[in-house]
């Protein structure tokens, strides 16, 4: 059985690998958007929040996707043969990232409250970078999906 191209005509992985860098893109454009509108609207201290959560989103998005391509890897034996001690500790290693995702972002919001005049509010709308990011990728993937209907494809 042969696989369907998906709406932008790849193959999956290759969709994947674009809608991943799109992503990433994503992320950078609006979080200096973003980063410049906090500023304006409330200064430094909304803009360094909203720097911060928008970091702390796109190291979320990094190794929640890194988990996920261990499990990936794992359930589809697609991984690296190596040594069996060397994969123990890369597995142990993202078991701590998926699980530290949640305490770095208890963190920043404690140490932003805690230590700095930075507004929190900011803080926790630079955590939805994430969000907004694939929310822009599904947008992406349904005009691709609606052109290629168009098309005939």
């Amino acid at each position: 059985m042969q696989e369907e191209p998906l709406p932008d005509g790849r193959g999956p992985e290759g969709f994947y690998a674009a809608a991943e860098q799109r992503i990433w893109r994503f992320q950078l454009v609006i979080a200096a958007l973003a980063i410049m509108g906090a500023w304006w609207l409330g200064g430094v201290g909304a803009a360094a929040g909203f720097a911060v959560g928008a970091a702390v989103s796109s190291l979320n998005f990094l190794w929640l996707k890194q988990a996920v391509d261990a499990v990936t890897e794992k359930a589809t034996g697609a991984g690296p043969s190596g040594r069996p001690e060397a994969a123990h500790g890369k597995r142990r290693l993202l078991v701590w990232k998926f699980a530290g995702r949640y305490l770095l972002i208890a963190a920043a919001a404690y140490a932003t409250m805690k230590y700095t005049a930075w507004n929190v509010k900011a803080l926790l709308a630079g955590l939805f970078l994430f969000v907004a990011a694939i929310l822009a990728e599904i947008c992406v993937e349904i005009v691709l999906a609606l052109r290629s209907d168009q098309h005939g494809t």
